[in-house]
C-alpha cells in the first residue's frame, strides 16, 4: 500500500490493526445479513406457501362447479393481507377462474402463465403458483404475488446496526490499539532514535536498551553486538590508518626519487631517440644520394664497356672477351641494386600524398606491364575483384609489381605460373584501435601462386633488406622487393605477412585501412 510508506512505524500499526478489524467486521456482519435476507425469503415463501393451500382447499367447490363468484369470494378475503399485491385462481385448463388485485394498485392485473409448484423473485416482488389437489385430482392452481416491503425495510434496519456496530467497533479498536502498539513501537521507535544519532554523531559507544526478551530484544542484542564490532573495527582501521599515512609518507618520498630518475630516462631516452631519427633519415638521405651519385660512374663504366667490346673485341682475344663480359654484367647488376635502392628510399622520401585509389585499375596496369614476362613463362593471373582504398598510387603500383613479379620468376620447373589475386573487406575488431592511426574498416589482398614456396620459418627474414633465400645463380633479384613492399604497407598504417609450405607455392597477404586517418592524410 503506498499510501503507507512515508508514515511513521506506530501510525502504519494502528492502521493495520484497525483496517484489520474493519475487515473482519465487515465481513462478519455481511455473513449475518446475507443469512437474515436468505432465512427472511424463505419465511416468505413458506407463509405464501400456506396461504396458497388454504385458498386451494377454500376453492375446491367452486372449481368443482366453475363458479367465478365463489372464488372470487374467496380471493377478495386477501384483503386483509396488506402484503398480498395480486392472486389468481386457474381452473383445470389452465385459464383463470378468477383473480385479486389490492386496492391501492392502479394498474390493471394480467394473470401468468401457470407454472408447476413454483416461486420466482423479480422486480421487488415474490410470485408463487401452487396446485390445487382434492381426492388426489389436480383441480387447478393457486397464484398468489406478494410485495418484498418488510424485507427492505428490514434489509435498513440491519445496515443502520451495522453501522453503529462499525463504528463503536473502530472507536474501541482505535483507543486499544493506541495502547497496545506501543507495546511494539515504543522499543522500536527507541532503535530508530538510537541509530539515527550513531549515524549522524559517528559515535559508536551508544547502545540501544532492551525492554524484553521476545524477537525485538534479539534485534536489538544484535544491534548493539553490531555496534560494539563497528567501534572494534573503526579502532583498528584507526591504528591501519595511521600507519598507512606513514607508508604513505614513506612512498611518497620514494615515488618522488623514483620519478626523477624516471624523468632523467625519459629524457635520456628522447635524445637517443632524437639521434636515431636524425641518424635515419641521415642514412636515408645517404642511400638516396650514394646510389644517385653512383649512377654517373657506372654508366660511365658500361658505356666504355660497351665501347671496348665494339672496338676492340677482337684484338682482347677470347680471355679477354670473357673478363669484359663479366664486368658489363656486374655493372648491370650494380645498377639493377642501385635502382632497387632508390625505390626503397623514395617510399619515405619521394612518397606522394594519399588520394582515392582503384585497386583494380592499378593491377591491371601492372599486368599489363607484365604482359611478355607472362607470355614468356607460360602462366596466367587471375585478377578477382579488388576495392577502392585511400592510398598513393605510385607506391600501390609498386606493391602489386613486386608481388606479382615475385610471383611469375619463383615458379616451379617445367610447371606453367598461376597467380590468383582477390580482395575482400575485412571488419575492424571491436574495440581495437586501428594501426597506426588509420580508422575505419579494413581490406585485406591476397596474391596467391602455385610456386617453389618457402619454410615459414624464414618469415620474417623474407622482408628484410638485401636477404635472399636462393642463391643468385638459381633465381636473380637483389632481395629488396619484398623489403619496399613491408615498408610500403607500414606506410600506410597496414602490414604484410605470408603463408607458404616447400613445393606448395605462397600466398602474401597485405591488409590496408579502406581510409586514411586525418593526420596520416594531412
Amino acid at each position: 500500500m503506498r499510501f503507507l510508506r512515508d508514515v511513521s512505524f506506530k501510525r502504519k500499526l494502528m492502521v493495520v490493526i484497525l483496517l484489520t478489524s474493519s475487515a473482519a467486521l465487515l465481513l462478519a456482519c455481511g455473513a449475518f445479513i446475507f443469512y437474515e435476507l436468505a432465512e427472511f425469503r424463505k419465511d416468505v415463501v413458506d407463509d405464501l406457501t400456506v396461504k396458497a393451500d388454504v385458498i386451494g382447499a377454500q376453492s375446491t367447490a367452486a372449481l368443482k362447479f366453475k363458479d367465478p363468484k365463489a372464488a372470487t369470494e374467496i380471493l377478495e378475503k386477501l384483503k386483509t393481507e396488506k402484503h398480498i399485491v395480486a392472486a389468481c385462481i386457474y381452473g383445470r385448463d389452465g385459464k383463470p377462474l378468477a383473480k385479486y388485485l389490492r386496492p391501492d394498485e392502479k394498474r390493471d392485473f394480467s394473470p401468468p402463465a401457470t407454472l408447476y409448484n413454483a416461486h420466482l423473485f423479480k422486480n421487488g416482488h415474490v410470485e408463487l403458483f401452487r396446485e390445487i389437489i382434492f381426492n388426489r385430482l389436480d383441480m387447478g392452481t393457486v397464484y398468489l404475488k406478494s410485495d418484498l416491503l418488510e424485507m427492505d425495510s428490514r434489509l435498513k434496519q440491519y445496515c443502520k446496526i451495522v453501522a453503529v456496530v462499525l463504528l463503536v467497533a473502530i472507536g474501541v479498536t482505535w483507543l486499544l490499539s493506541f495502547r497496545l502498539q506501543q507495546v511494539i513501537s515504543t522499543p522500536i521507535m527507541h532503535l530508530v532514535m538510537t541509530a539515527r544519532e550513531v549515524s549522524e554523531g559517528k559515535n559508536y559507544s551508544l547502545r540501544a536498551v532492551k525492554q524484553s526478551n521476545d524477537e525485538l530484544g534479539a534485534l536489538i542484542d544484535g544491534f548493539n553486538d553490531m555496534l560494539a564490532q563497528i567501534q572494534a573495527r573503526d579502532a583498528e582501521l584507526g591504528r591501519g590508518r595511521e600507519h598507512l599515512e606513514q607508508r604513505v609518507r614513506e612512498r611518497t618520498g620514494e615515488l618522488q626519487q623514483e620519478i626523477a630518475e624516471r624523468r632523467q630516462a625519459e629524457e635520456k631516452l628522447k635524445a637517443t631517440a632524437t639521434r636515431l631519427e636524425r641518424s635515419n633519415r641521415e642514412l636515408q638521405d645517404f642511400a638516396y644520394v650514394a646510389s644517385h651519385d653512383l649512377q654517373e660512374p657506372l654508366r660511365k663504366v658500361q658505356a666504355f664497356g660497351d665501347r671496348l667490346k665494339a672496338a676492340c673485341s677482337k684484338a682482347l682475344g677470347a680471355e679477354g672477351r670473357d673478363y669484359l663480359e663479366r664486368m658489363q654484367a656486374a655493372a648491370k647488376r650494380m645498377q639493377i641494386l642501385i635502382d632497387d635502392l632508390l625505390a626503397f628510399s623514395r617510399v619515405t622520401t619521394k612518397a606522394n600524398p594519399f588520394e582515392p585509389a582503384d585497386l583494380n585499375e592499378i593491377a591491371r596496369e601492372v599486368l599489363s606491364d607484365l604482359e611478355v614476362r607472362i607470355q614468356q613463362s607460360g602462366g596466367r593471373v587471375d585478377l578477382g575483384e579488388l576495392p577502392k582504398i585511400e592510398a598513393d598510387p605510385l607506391q600501390m603500383r609498386q606493391l602489386f609489381q613486386n608481388l606479382v613479379g615475385n610471383a611469375l620468376k619463383f615458379h616451379q620447373e617445367g610447371k606453367p605460373p598461376v597467380v590468383k589475386i582477390r580482395g575482400r573487406i575485412l571488419d575492424a575488431p571491436a574495440g581495437a584501435p586501428a594501426a597506426n592511426g588509420a580508422s575505419g574498416d579494413l581490406c585485406q589482398i591476397t596474391v596467391e601462386d602455385n610456386g617453389i614456396g618457402f619454410d615459414e620459418k624464414y618469415l620474417d627474414r623474407i622482408f628484410i633488406l638485401f636477404q635472399r633465400l636462393h642463391g643468385r645463380s638459381a633465381y636473380d633479384g637483389t632481395g629488396i622487393g619484398l623489403a619496399i613492399c613491408r615498408k610500403i604497407a607500414d606506410r600506410h598504417a597496414g602490414d604484410i605477412t605470408a603463408k607458404s609450405a616447400p613445393g606448395e607455392g605462397s600466398t602474401f597477404i597485405v591488409t590496408l585501412p579502406l581510409k586514411q586517418s586525418k593526420q596520416t592524410l594531412a
